[in-house]
């Protein structure tokens, strides 16, 4: 039996991991107020018109493929470092379908997301992660049922979030014949 006091108990902060992602959310602002920013932005929302603006299309998704995959990969070595296992084979299939999840929950659209939505939604996203076992522990005698229940909210999360951009999509091209 889990006493309150314990569940109480405030974990070790690593320093280092916080210290990198305050360090990577001070690069993404930077970057963006540069002129490689602003075509990362501009190529995001159309191609078509950054190329018709001058944009070299190609070389700003491959600048962007490398930035986001070096980032990816340190995520994924956090990732896996407060996991307490190197599973390489498999780890990178839920991390997408997380972060997708995390930052629905923190706020962000489908057409707009921000530092701030992530980094809101990784904390409700992680402490859904610490409770889930004991509310499932508390309410059902079973630790699996919160995970279950976990894995629910993530794709219901995804689902609700997509299905209200399609809703909104729909409604705003509607048009009312009188």
């Amino acid at each position: 039996m889990v006493t309150k006091s314990e569940l109480m108990i405030v974990r070790k902060v690593p320093v280092v991991t916080a210290l990198l992602v305050i360090g990577l959310c001070i690069f993404t602002v930077l970057i963006m107020k540069t002129k490689l920013g602003q075509d990362f932005r501009s190529v995001g929302q159309s191609q078509h018109t950054a190329e018709v603006s001058g944009i070299n299309v190609d070389k700003t998704r491959i600048i962007a493929t490398m930035i986001s995959t070096v980032l990816a990969a340190w995520g994924q070595i956090i990732y896996l470092q407060n996991m307490g296992t190197l599973n390489t084979y498999n780890a990178h299939t839920q991390i997408g379908m997380f972060s997708v999840a995390a930052l629905l929950v923190g706020g962000a659209s489908t057409s707009k997301a921000s530092i701030t939505h992530a980094i809101f939604g990784t904390i409700l996203f992680n402490a859904m992660f610490i409770m889930s076992p004991e509310i499932g522990q508390s309410l059902f005698g079973q630790a699996i049922l919160g995970e279950y229940f976990r894995t629910f909210m993530v794709y219901g999360v995804i689902g609700v979030a997509l299905g209200l951009h399609v809703w909104k999509a729909n409604k705003k091209n509607r048009i009312i014949v009188e």
